[in-house]
């Protein structure tokens, strides 16, 4: 059996595990990415992650693909294979650039949380997540995806089991909270703006989930399509998919039955957190344990996310590469204190998801060209 054939359940687990990661970080753990990209449309919310995880297994089978046969020194060098010399060299910066944005809507979002969770000020989430994130980075790829493996699936779990016991107390208000969604009936909305959404419909909310999310997987699927065996990374994308469409059914959902639930001019549709309102619904005690998982979640997004950015200017292992994961750190984080949690979500998310799919289309072309040659080859 080749290399390409060779398949362990175990390490396509841990696979499923790290993709699990870079996906379930605090946008997702907060319950903010949510509303404004699948929540806010309503029922069609299961037509956005339709979307969503076609898209997403795709191109992550691609980029494993790319990987597994270019055997690429950097990941970002996936890039040029997809969209050619300049406008490859134009994705890999702006990639590397978007990636470290990220990482400042995931310090903002810990920030934010331990704010609202602990009363903490927010400087505070964002020294600790800078110290756990600085070191697992140093530390390089392969136990960086060690330790992200293990926080993707413990992350995912509870957080689907947090939205099936607030389903099971709440189901009777989901006709009403989408009745809420359709007809703009949202409590305190007094400037009548209603729900921040990221797309102007669910369809494109949905690309636009996918889109934004690729580019943080580009490089990082590549490297791994080029360490693991096809049939591990094939099972882990696919495990991966579904996991994560599952919980933002549940969660959204959840979401849904609970829109006007709140208080004091904060309610699940305009919370910074909203799904700490969702934990408050099964013990007012949850909200402080929530808050504890969203800063291990953001964690566990934020590691490959300034690894990328890091491996993109320096070779891991390597003095530059450490200093710029010092000094990269601590500066995304200050950044990410600086604006308001769900303006970084809407500005940073949404512009990038249309750029990202930008590269799906060329993704596309290159593999039915490729799928052409062998044909006829």
């Amino acid at each position: 059996m080749g290399l390409g054939e060779t398949f362990s359940l175990k390490k396509a687990l841990v696979l499923a595990g790290a993709i699990i990661a870079m996906v379930i970080g605090t946008g997702f753990a907060t319950g903010q990415e949510l509303i404004q990209y699948y929540t806010s449309y309503g029922i069609w919310v299961l037509g956005a992650v339709a979307v969503f995880a076609v898209v997403f297994i795709f191109y992550n089978i691609c980029f494993a693909k790319v990987g597994a046969e270019q055997h690429f020194e950097r990941g970002t060098d996936v890039y040029r294979y997809y969209c050619g010399r300049y406008l490859g060299t134009f994705f890999d910066y702006y990639a590397t650039a978007f990636c470290y944005m990220s990482f400042f809507v995931m310090a903002g979002g810990v920030s934010s949380t331990l704010s609202q969770g602990f009363g903490l000020p927010t400087w505070v989430g964002g020294a600790l997540l800078a110290c756990v994130v600085i070191s697992v980075v140093c530390l390089g790829l392969r136990r960086l995806v060690d330790v992200i493996g293990i926080i993707g699936p413990a992350n995912i779990v509870f957080f689907i089991t947090v939205g099936v016991i607030v389903l099971v107390i709440d189901w009777q208000q989901l006709a009403g909270g989408l009745d809420a969604i359709n007809t703009g009936s949202l409590n305190g909305d007094t400037s009548g703006e209603g729900m921040v959404q990221a797309g102007g419909n669910w369809f494109m909310a949905g690309l636009s989930y996918a889109g934004f999310v690729l580019l943080w997987f580009a490089s990082f699927t590549t490297l791994l399509g080029a360490q693991n065996t096809r049939a591990n990374m094939k099972v882990g994308i696919v495990i991966a998919a579904v996991a994560i469409s599952v919980a933002i059914i549940i969660v959204s959902l959840a979401q849904i039955a609970n829109i006007n639930t709140g208080s004091e001019g904060l309610f699940v549709w305009n919370a910074p957190i909203p799904n700490l309102i969702l934990a408050d619904r099964i013990w007012a005690g949850l909200p402080v344990i929530y808050a504890v998982v969203v800063f291990i979640g953001g964690c566990g997004t934020s590691i490959p996310l300034l690894y990328n950015s890091v491996s993109r200017l320096a070779k891991e292992g390597t003095v530059r590469f450490r200093v710029l994961a010092v000094v990269g750190g601590i500066a995304g984080v200050c950044i990410g204190l600086f604006f308001p949690y769900s303006t970084l979500v809407n500005v940073v998310y949404g512009l990038n998801g249309y750029v990202g799919a930008v590269l799906l289309v060329f993704m596309i072309v290159r593999s039915i060209r490729d799928a052409l040659e062998r044909r006829h080859g």
